[in-house]
């Protein structure tokens, strides 16, 4: 294909010999296998090997090849189908729970790939089975499935606020047996796009398809191949495979009828052009007869300058990279952005601007002048109006998911917005009560916070002080219709409990919120309700 060579190289080479074991592409696929198994005994297996386990075993069935785990890999192969099967009740009790309770869903990802061909449940184990609902409709959804028994896995579904829905959190993980058998009822189909109208064109699209025997709603094709390419970073090699996977078995078997104008449509119009490009070279490198011609050279030439770089940083994993990395990548995801149709020559003169833009968008991963950039994540939080659909404290940037007693910050910036009735008031006394993230050997915590008056405060937290350590400030109320305060805070001194041996968490800690009061009335409290 013209053009493609340009892209780095995605996949690594365990993965990509996984891939090209798994495509049964005559000798190349006999080789591949042949490397899988002499690098990696079949006892070290991961879960990619054995979701991708009946694939390869049918190269190893088309080429003849027999060896001593040749018959522990067809019992393997024999679960795969009857676990996809098992698992298919919980999704069909999930989705008419929903349905009785009027709230569609829809089946995406490797669901909606065995209800357009149930002959590939005996092909690959999915991981899980995903249901997408509408953003506005979450909550609703959550509360109906835990009524029929379904319960949530490493989130605490029953402490999330409405405005939980509005974050970065996408999807929750709920099961009646066990995680193994776990349904992600999602209210953003990509983790990174959070945009309502995509969600909207994809229900409008939406077709009727059975799965087994049930009746289930699954994307259009355009939008199924979108979903699948859009979703990956380059990091995420095992999302990379099994997305790469579904879109080749959906063109082998669709491919004549997919729409490739509504396709790139959708993907360059959700910003999603870059990912796509990339998952889409990675197909059309083995098969390139599977992809239209010129495709990947015009996604990928369809964004501004830049797009090598942050595919390389994308290749670093989230927790490991560092704050220069963070920058950028956010730094070029929001130049991106700016860019609806194909980057071309005369957009040169708009580069500065697009950039300025795309640095105010990303500064708070800037590494230098840090109390400065309080102050503008402030700024930005005071300016911006969120689509709340409720009341409540918004822990907004910065903040995990709800813990029994409170939150934990994660990043380097958190910021927390609590509406108020303005009445004649132009500024509120607010207090924080929070517990630092002080590890064995660590005496203090280091933090700044700012509510847009006065200066920025610089604060220690000691062993010796009294627990919960308390931030009082003075906040300005903002806003006209929908009035609040702003707090905005810097962790000076944060750390991961994994690179301490704590246990496996690898969030990068700095304040436990336990509360939130507001001229003396508590308005987040350690159960996460409003008295």
């Amino acid at each position: 294909m013209a053009g493609t060579a340009r892209l780095p190289t995605v996949l690594n080479r365990r993965f990509l010999t996984l891939f090209r074991a798994a495509l049964g592409q005559g000798q190349t696929a006999i080789d591949a296998y042949r490397d899988w198994r002499a690098s990696e005994p079949l006892e070290a297996a991961d879960e990619v090997v054995y979701r991708t386990m009946p694939l390869l075993l049918a190269t190893v069935d088309r080429a003849g090849i027999v060896d001593a785990d040749t018959k522990r890999m067809r019992g393997v192969v024999k679960h795969v189908w009857l676990s996809n099967a098992t698992r298919v009740r919980d999704l069909v009790e999930a989705n008419r729970a929903l349905e009785s309770a009027g709230i569609a869903a829809l089946l995406i990802k490797g669901g909606a790939l065995f209800a357009r061909d149930e002959s590939y449940m005996a092909k690959r184990m999915t991981g899980d089975y995903d249901l997408l609902v509408r953003r506005g409709q979450a909550r609703r959804a959550i509360d109906v499935l835990r009524q029929v028994s379904f319960r949530s896995h490493g989130m605490k579904v029953e402490l999330f606020s409405e405005s939980d829905f509005d974050r970065d959190i996408h999807a929750v993980a709920m099961s009646r047996a066990g995680f193994g058998r776990a349904i992600d009822l999602h209210w953003r189909a990509i983790f990174w796009l959070d945009d309502e109208s995509f969600t909207e064109e994809l229900f409008r699209t939406a077709e009727p398809a059975k799965l087994l025997t049930y009746d289930v709603l699954i994307p259009g094709l355009a939008e199924h191949l979108a979903i699948a390419a859009m979703r990956p970073e380059p990091a995420d090699q095992k999302e990379m495979l099994f997305r790469a996977l579904e879109v080749v078995h959906v063109l082998e078997n669709y491919g004549d009828k997919v729409d490739w104008d509504r396709f790139r449509s959708i993907v360059t119009r959700y910003n999603g052009s870059l990912f796509a490009a990339q998952l889409l070279d990675v197909v059309a490198r083995e098969m390139p007869a599977l992809v239209p011609d010129g495709l990947v050279e015009r996604l990928w030439s369809h964004g501004p300058p830049g797009k090598s770089i942050e595919l390389s940083i994308r290749s670093v994993p989230r927790a490991e990279r560092s704050q220069w990395q963070h920058f950028l990548a956010d730094f070029f995801a929001s130049l991106r952005a700016q860019f609806k149709s194909r980057f071309r020559g005369a957009d040169w003169p708009r580069l500065p601007g697009a950039a300025m833009a795309a640095f105010d968008a990303s500064v708070v991963h800037f590494p230098l002048l840090r109390d400065a950039i309080l102050k503008r994540v402030w700024q930005q939080a005071a300016n911006a109006t969120h689509p709340l659909q409720g009341r409540d404290v918004w822990f907004g940037r910065g903040f995990s998911i709800p813990e029994d007693e409170g939150r934990w910050t994660e990043q380097q910036f958190a910021v927390v917005e609590v509406p108020i009735d303005r009445g004649s008031q132009t500024s509120a006394a607010v207090e924080l009560a929070v517990i630092p993230f002080l590890p064995p050997g660590t005496e203090s915590f280091r933090f700044a916070a700012y509510a847009g008056t006065g200066r920025v405060l610089q604060m220690i937290a000691g062993r010796n002080d009294p627990m919960p350590f308390r931030i009082a400030l003075n906040a300005g109320i903002v806003g006209e219709d929908r009035t609040k305060i702003v707090v905005a805070l810097r962790m000076r001194d944060t750390g991961r409990p994994m690179d301490i041996g704590h246990s496996i968490d690898p969030r990068l800690l700095g304040l436990f919120v336990k509360s939130v009061s507001i001229d003396g009335v508590p308005v987040f409290t350690p159960d996460g309700a409003v008295p």
